[in-house]
């Protein structure tokens, strides 16, 4: 039975999102900092979520972690939250820019950022073209299948970070069987759809947040976002690099 990618509900109430394990990027840190994003994306913010980016050490975790630039923003405006006040307002922001396709919709597919156009130059792309059905492949190649209750389409910007976060889990999975192999062959996978899919359009959405949110969270969410993906995608690259390393290193000592 295939694993499955979860719309991340709850998230905030059972994980330390902001644990210091992400700082020694630790697999299951790691799965729990993808499955916070994608709840971002994925469903209205809750008073949960913003009571957790108001705590102190939550904050200078981020802060270790991303830089003042990105947090100290986040960590002000979640300290003058007012949910009665603040999250009716928070919601319709959410609707205005994920949900209701009008006049601030972003279009959080994948899809739509990475059209071309037969002279070479970039447009929108069709929903449930090539690259869904490329991510698609992707998913069903590494186990994991979209979750029933899940109505967002495969390369819905949430959906996509589930899955990221799902390829941690795996990992993590194994290395906790000390199969060192099979952890490395998820990461592998998570190294291949950040360069080959998050990271290479995120920007994208990101700077279309920024023109039409009028509110600050979800700008600062979306720049902590590729701060993290860029982070995460590097750490790979370098972890990857060490491990070859290490196995020249082996295969030299064996010869001599």
């Amino acid at each position: 039975m295939p694993e499955q990618l979860t719309p991340a509900e709850s998230t905030m109430q059972n994980t330390h999102v902001y644990d210091a394990r992400i700082a020694h990027n630790n697999a299951e840190a790691r799965m729990d900092m993808y499955r916070f994003l994608a709840s971002v994306y994925l469903q209205p913010p809750s008073e949960a979520i913003i009571k957790h980016l108001a705590d102190k050490d939550n904050s200078e975790q981020l802060t270790s972690l991303f830089g003042k630039s990105i947090v100290a923003p986040l960590y002000e405006m979640a300290l003058a939250f007012d949910s009665h006040r603040d999250l009716g307002e928070l919601n319709q922001e959410y609707m205005g820019l994920f949900s209701v396709p009008t006049g601030k919709y972003v279009t959080p597919f994948e899809d739509v950022y990475r059209g071309l156009r037969l002279d070479g130059n970039q447009e929108r792309g069709p929903l449930l073209g090539d690259r869904a059905v490329a991510v698609k492949i992707i998913y069903r190649s590494t186990g994991a299948d979209l979750d029933k209750t899940c109505k967002e389409l495969p390369t819905h910007v949430g959906v996509e970070l589930s899955f990221m976060s799902f390829l941690c889990e795996q990992e993590e999975k194994y290395l906790k069987q000390d199969a060192e192999n099979q952890a490395s062959v998820y990461r592998q996978w998570q190294l291949t759809f950040l360069h080959e899919h998050l990271t290479d359009w995120f920007p994208q959405l990101r700077r279309a947040i920024e023109t039409n949110a009028r509110l600050p969270f979800y700008v600062l969410m979306a720049q902590l976002t590729q701060a993290f993906l860029e982070q995460d995608k590097n750490w790979l690259i370098q972890r990857f690099r060490a491990d070859v390393s290490v196995g020249e290193t082996e295969t030299t000592g064996q010869e001599q």
